[in-house]
């Protein structure tokens, strides 16, 4: 049957060149009436959504209305009860004729959709999402990316569950990138499992709510996919026992059964259709130039019939492969019947998951190749905006190094089939031996007896009963360091014989009124708060943090800040925060205004308990808003002249902008310089900048920290995962012992052990 393109011929690639046998007739019909909301809405709008940074939500709106956001959904539950090759037809037509960053959200969206659908059969909240994709409109996601391993999304170290004695889970799960990122009206999280004990294998699956979520898109300025408004994701909260999606430590199965399958045969379909989408447009335009001092179009030149025939062959050979792994499941699941997964050990696509590997890889490897040959084919036509080929070439180099990049892939599949796929090592679980070897036998005689010792001294460690400093200790979700619960201090008494109470009460919220916002910059702002009364202070130690809660529309949002203010500040609570472009918390503070009545706080909550002259040395390690807690305790020292501690900052941050109370800090290392000193360093810098550039290194922690064994000292780390890690693991390659060193945040301990090894011993939250 010819293509049509409205009421017209389609100017693209003709059928001819689709495998169309691979589909029903009813599929044959899906597709047609989806190349005609193509033409009259999705493509129109990828326009806008490419120059406006827009999420496609109209455009999944408009597929919700075909009943394609529960194209796989059983029909009992709403749906249209369709198989995998189905799914990936209408994922390459969304992105070859309508939009393709409306087609990576419907990637992902039905990864999620996969996800819930292969453990609903018993968990009415599922059920109840699934049917409502279309009626209601609702778009899902997957987080389950990681800023600490990067695009190794399976090894989820910057996350952590804890299940309550009532059966609930509380969770807190970073994602480094997610899709649809506060978009998406619901959310596939994976965290490590309840009871982790360092197998990052035993993880699990949980459901949650735009309403529950954090979300930073507004940085989201990429080369293409414009629409897809990736960002870093939070997702914090305590979630009732129907949130979890399967049973607990389900997470590897459900990952590899239909995560990895439904997300690498899908995106692979998305890079098809824009290869595809490039050779139509180009098509289009040799077929209609004419080079008029030799008569001929230049779809005439042999050379450029050349390039569509390689493109062409090229992409439909993925494509076939595409379609003929997409069979290959359905015939495995019976034409994508889930109610097989009632039985919780089948997990048929698994099979299929290295062909999987094999599809990304050439599907991103071909439309890189194609996009740029169209682009060729085009000149100089093709390098302007109004053809919409650079639109397209810029959303092809997406392909490659989405996660699991091309690098990653090709690795899997050259040593699974040298070795066999047992040599996989997801978890890094797996020894090297012949690479160990390799390398020892490089060692001189010193670094062997140092190799040896360090080795022998982890042995003895690993063969200890440790269990931390006492029973306490790990007990707590958000401060996993603490041996005991926040000491609250009681009235004070000051030498102008003023009685000055706690403001603050650890175990109730109380609102405080707002006096007073200083904006640094659009996204980040410092607020102060009046405690109750003038003359009460905090009720906190330095090195305290507190809950701020907020609540919207009956739904509560809370979070842990570390204030800035010191506790002895009289009558004032002072925080500092980075705004988020989605999370209830940072929209109700971002409009906060003086003599608003709104947030309510607590405290102490945990944290660090600082008493003067415990330490020789304080070491803080620092970035971005996360210096908050180093902030405060540099104000402690220096405010107090009987205090002979030396406090020493490294502060790494993205730009100069970005250096909280940077003004302040550099006053304080001016006029106190015995004991106070400051090392900045920038991922951006300008000629003007006299610090450091990049990120932390072992010279700078060798100029600012005390050598190890020397004098009685503390490294507290606060920050960022990646920066964390980074100077966990530069301290224990310079010999540093894990009891130096303590971490704000709730991934602190994994973190450490992450690098020390599951035996290392904790630091206390004690100084004293």
């Amino acid at each position: 049957m010819e293509k049509r393109w409205g009421k017209r011929e389609f100017w693209g690639v003709d059928t001819e060149y689709d495998p169309q046998w691979m589909l029903t007739e009813d599929q044959k019909e899906l597709q047609r009436n989806l190349i005609e909301l193509c033409r009259t809405t999705l493509r129109p709008n990828a326009i806008v959504y490419d120059k406006e940074y827009g999420y496609p939500r109209e455009n999944m709106d408009t597929l919700a209305s075909m009943g394609l956001l529960g194209l796989i959904v059983p029909k009992e539950l709403g749906g249209r009860g369709e198989t995998h090759r189905c799914a990936a037809m209408v994922t390459e037509t969304i992105a070859r004729y309508g939009c393709p960053s409306t087609a990576m959200v419907y990637v992902m969206h039905t990864a999620a959709v996969a996800t819930a659908l292969l453990r609903y059969h018993e968990n009415d909240q599922l059920k109840a999402v699934l049917r409502g994709l279309d009626k209601d409109k609702q778009i899902g996601t997957l987080v389950y990316s990681d800023p600490a391993t990067g695009g190794h999304f399976w090894y989820p170290l910057s996350s952590k569950c804890f299940q309550l004695t009532d059966g609930s889970f509380r969770l807190l799960k970073y994602g480094s990138w997610a899709t649809s990122a506060g978009f998406a009206d619901w959310y596939v999280v994976q965290t490590a499992s309840p009871g982790f004990d360092g197998d990052f294998s035993n993880l699990s699956c949980f459901l949650a709510f735009k309403d529950e979520i954090r979300a930073h898109t507004d940085d989201w300025i990429s080369l293409g996919l414009h629409g897809n408004q990736s960002g870093p994701i939070i997702v914090e909260s305590v979630l009732n026992p129907g949130r979890l999606i399967g049973p607990i430590g389900d997470g590897r199965l459900s990952n590899d059964e239909c995560v990895d399958p439904y997300f690498l045969l899908l995106s692979s379909c998305c890079w098809n259709g824009i290869a595809m989408a490039c050779t139509d447009l180009a098509k289009k335009h040799v077929t209609q130039k004419t080079h008029a001092d030799v008569g001929m179009r230049v779809c005439d030149y042999p050379t450029i019939q050349d390039y569509f025939g390689e493109a062409v062959t090229d992409t439909n050979a993925v494509r076939c492969s595409v379609f003929c792994v997409a069979q290959g499941m359905d015939q495995v699941t019976n034409n994508n019947d889930w109610s097989m997964h009632k039985d919780l050990t089948l997990a048929p696509r698994y099979g299929f998951l290295h062909w999987c590997w094999q599809l990304k890889f050439s599907a991103a490897k071909n439309v890189t190749a194609v996009s740029d040959k169209m682009l060729h084919a085009c000149g100089g036509t093709g390098y302007k905006t109004e053809l919409g080929l650079e639109r397209l070439l810029r959303d092809a180099k997406a392909s490659w190094v989405m996660g699991p990049s091309n690098e990653v892939l090709r690795q899997f599949v050259g040593s699974t089939v040298l070795l066999g796929m047992e040599v996989l090592d997801y978890w890094a679980q797996q020894t090297k031996d012949r690479v160990i070897q390799t390398e020892v036998r490089k060692m001189s005689t010193d670094q062997k007896r140092r190799l040896a010792e360090r080795l022998l001294k982890e042995v003895a460690l690993d063969e200890t009963e440790y269990k931390g400093q006492n029973s306490y200790q790990e007990s707590d979700f958000n401060d996993p360091f603490a041996t005991a619960p926040a000491r609250v201090v009681g009235e004070l008494k000051t030498s102008d014989g003023i009685k000055h109470a706690p403001g603050l009460q650890a175990d109730a919220y109380r609102k405080l009124k707002l006096t007073g916002r200083v904006n640094l910059s659009s996204d980040q702002a410092i607020f102060r708060f009046a405690l109750p009364n003038p003359t009460d202070h905090s009720g906190c130690m330095p090195g305290h943090y507190v809950g701020v809660r907020v609540t919207v529309n009956g739904t509560k949002s809370e979070r842990s800040m570390s204030p800035i203010s010191l506790p002895t500040d009289f009558g004032v609570l002072e925080v500092a925060l980075r705004f988020e472009s989605h999370g209830i918390l940072s929209n109700v503070m971002r409009e906060l205004k003086a003599g608003d009545v709104i947030v309510e706080f607590k405290g102490p909550c945990g944290g660090l308990e600082y008493e003067v002259n415990c330490l020789d040395q304080l070491a803080l390690i620092c970035s971005g808003p996360g210096a908050t807690p180093g902030i405060q305790l540099i104000r402690a020292i220096v405010k107090n002249p009987a205090d002979k501690t030396k406090v020493s900052l490294i502060y790494h941050a993205k730009t100069v902008e970005d250096l909280l109370c940077k003004d302040e800090l550099d006053r304080y290392a001016a006029k106190h310089s015995e004991k106070v000193s400051i090392l900045y360093t920038l991922n951006e810098v300008d000629d003007t900048w006299n610090g450091e550039e990049g990120n932390i290194t072992r010279a700078m922690l060798e100029t600012m920290v005390p050598p190890p064994g020397e004098k009685t000292k503390k490294i507290v780390l606060c920050g960022g995962p990646h920066t964390i890690i980074t100077a966990i693991q530069l301290l224990y390659e310079m010999g540093y012992s894990s009891k130096d060193i303590f971490v704000y945040g709730p991934f602190g301990v994994e973190q450490l052990r992450s690098i020390y090894g599951r035996k290392a011993a904790l630091s206390s939250h004690l100084i004293r």
